[in-house]
């Protein structure tokens, strides 16, 4: 019943808010937790939801950095732009602000990576184009769009400075997921907990206010997530 309140709460008129409708619902998701500090934590996922002969369809991939590559964030969101425009002109700056709005941490002021697309009840008849289509082009684009920055950085060395800082930075994420993530918490409301949890990164660190050198590359990741760039 909560999540058909939920979902009836954003204007989807077909959905009873009192639950209990027939449903069918299906879901590919993807994080990628890297142990070398230089690889970006990929996340991404497809989503299709049908109820009352209606299909709503949601999704997206973002990117979550330790150190900032400009080249591998334009590489990034260029992939996502091309996807994008396949489909609809001027889709890509929509999905890419969504993502950034979707995926932000308010008590830390900052937004949990560099971002990518995201988007949820889209259906074809509102959004303008085959939203089926455009979902399959996304969950195909997925391991395309990260490929290349992975199989790159995982070659290079890193001190274990750059590994105590990836630690720290991934209890942001975590905090994210346990705090704002909207589907971990239709999961931990009577969902497979363990299969919720999954999503979180295996090892975390945490210190009492850590604060980056100033003029660091540490430092230049911060004030990046504080400040989401256009990218493509």
């Amino acid at each position: 019943a909560a999540r058909a309140k939920a979902m009836s709460s954003r204007g989807r008129a077909e959905i009873d808010p009192k639950g209990g409708q027939p449903y069918a619902a299906a879901a590919m998701s993807l994080v990628f937790h890297s142990a070398h500090p230089l690889v970006p934590t990929l996340r991404a996922d497809v989503r299709l939801f049908q109820v009352a002969g209606q299909s709503w369809f949601g999704g997206g991939c973002d990117l979550t950095p330790f150190y900032v590559n400009e080249d591998d964030a334009r590489a990034f969101h260029a992939k996502w732009k091309q996807v994008c425009d396949k489909h609809q002109e001027g889709l890509y700056p929509k999905l890419k602000e969504w993502c950034d709005k979707y995926f932000y941490i308010p008590c830390r002021h900052e937004h949990r990576g560099l971002g990518g697309i995201f988007y949820d009840d889209m259906s074809t008849k509102e959004c303008g184009f085959d939203a089926a289509a455009f979902t399959r082009d996304v969950g195909d684009a997925i391991l395309p769009s990260w490929h290349n920055i992975a199989a790159t950085r995982s070659q290079l060395p890193f001190t274990q400075q750059q590994r105590d800082w990836q630690l720290i930075r991934r209890g942001r994420y975590l905090e994210f997921n346990l705090l704002y993530d909207r589907g971990v918490k239709f999961g931990l409301d009577g969902g497979r907990i363990e299969s919720i949890m999954v999503s979180a990164p295996p090892l975390i660190a945490w210190k009492y206010n850590v604060v980056p050198q100033p003029g660091s590359q540490e430092e230049r990741l911060v004030q990046v997530l504080r400040k989401p760039q256009q990218w493509a």
